[in-house]
């Protein structure tokens, strides 16, 4: 009886020492693993930091700095039609100018001391060529072309129909300017009210959209009031962004234009109707773009249970899209929802310039905007009166966003 104790005994010190054995040979493993993943992390983020500061030098080299095409501070920008003959010409519009110095001052509270001061500079430098779009009576609304200058300068024929087409300043080239540029909030709050007295049925009533949203009093993107009201998807994102980002008290048109949004994300229009919802930038991709944008900024509980929608909805446009510059923006909107985003192989700006990037649409140009169904429908696939705009250093700056997305929430 004693023997079998003992040896009962021995059996569970040997199993114990055993058990122990097996779980050091498996931590073992695990470590030399997770060393291995701190390793080759720190080597990637030395790498990102090494692209960052390359970036942000090559995208301030590519401001202008005398005024001929384009004014001192803007970003080159150049237009071209979608039917023969194509026409490939500057474009002198504040728009990617606005939109770069958006993008980068969102970036500025995640960059080194050294590379926070020349994005300092390069959003100042942009802030000098803004007056040249200003409203002619000092109001805070912003033009796409020069106020006193021609609309799509360089083109054919259009260029002398201002008179016809006149241009009006519009919501986009605004929120964007006053977003980035040293402006009081009495500015703020005179834009808000234009935007207000131009949104859908506060005179006119827009035709251009679906039946169940032609009710609804939100935010039009134009500014003029003889316009007839239009809505854009990515508009609308933006417009919102700068109420939340200015802390514009909430009106009616406020929760309109949340409810639109919302509701065409609920239908995922984003995905099946991207023309239609949004005829300035078209592509599921960038809507997302938009979007993300918007909900990695700011807490939107209506909008918070459509996450795992968006992601999955990501994940497919990942595996069909060839563009470089939709892989690039698709992971900063999953990074953006707090998604995991697989590895971009993109290692330095040559491979960059030598990339699909020049052919990226970011934004276009569609005559057929405002015309209610079927006209708009067949209008807006209609290339002859398409004009796709392109910007060399915005697409540089929508990398320079990912790397610091990524770093970000690392």
């Amino acid at each position: 009886m004693a023997n079998r104790k003992y040896k009962s005994a021995t059996q569970r010190k040997t199993h114990r020492s055993t058990k122990a054995g097996l779980k050091e040979m498996l931590r073992k493993p695990l470590t030399i693993l997770l060393f291995i993943i701190a390793y080759l992390t720190c080597v990637a983020q030395r790498n990102d930091s090494a692209l960052i500061d390359t970036l942000v030098k090559n995208i301030a080299s590519a401001q202008v700095t005398t005024d001929d095409e384009f004014y001192i501070g803007m970003f080159p920008s150049f237009r071209q039609c979608g039917g023969a003959p194509h026409n490939y010409q500057p474009d002198n519009n504040i728009f990617f100018t606005a939109i770069a110095a958006f993008a980068l001052r969102n970036m500025v509270p995640h960059l080194d001391e050294s590379n926070r001061q020349i994005v300092q500079q390069i959003m100042k430098n942009a802030t000098a060529s803004y007056p040249h779009y200003k409203n002619q009576f000092g109001d805070p609304f912003y033009n796409f072309w020069p106020a006193q200058a021609t609309i799509l300068p360089h083109s054919y024929y259009f260029k002398y129909l201002k008179s016809v087409f006149a241009q009006g300043e519009d919501a986009d080239d605004s929120v964007m300017i006053l977003m980035t540029d040293n402006n009081d909030d009495s500015a703020n709050r005179i834009l808000k009210q234009r935007l207000v007295e131009v949104s859908n049925l506060s005179g006119r009533q827009i035709i251009s959209t679906y039946k169940k949203y032609r009710n609804i009093p939100a935010y039009s993107t134009y500014l003029g009031k003889r316009m007839t009201p239009d809505f854009d998807f990515a508009v609308h994102c933006n417009i919102m962004y700068f109420m939340l980002d200015k802390k514009l008290p909430f009106t009616t048109q406020d929760s309109a234009t949340m409810h639109v949004i919302t509701s065409m994300v609920a239908e995922r229009a984003y995905m099946k109707a991207p023309v239609y919802v949004s005829p300035y930038y078209v592509k599921s991709s960038i809507l997302i773009y938009h979007l993300t944008r918007l909900m990695g900024t700011f807490h939107i509980p209506e909008l918070e249970k459509y996450k795992p929608q968006i992601a999955a909805d990501i994940d497919r446009l990942l595996a069909t899209s060839n563009n470089i510059m939709d892989q690039i923006i698709l992971r900063t909107s999953l990074i953006r929802l707090g998604e995991k985003a697989p590895q971009l192989d993109l290692h330095n700006i040559a491979e960059f310039e030598k990339s699909n990037q020049q052919q990226y649409i970011f934004f276009q140009a569609r005559a057929a905007f405002s015309y209610s169904t079927p006209f708009k429908q067949v209008l807006l696939h209609w290339s002859y009166i398409t004009y796709y705009f392109y910007c060399p250093a915005y697409n540089k700056i929508l990398w320079l966003e990912y790397l610091v997305e990524k770093n970000k929430k690392g």
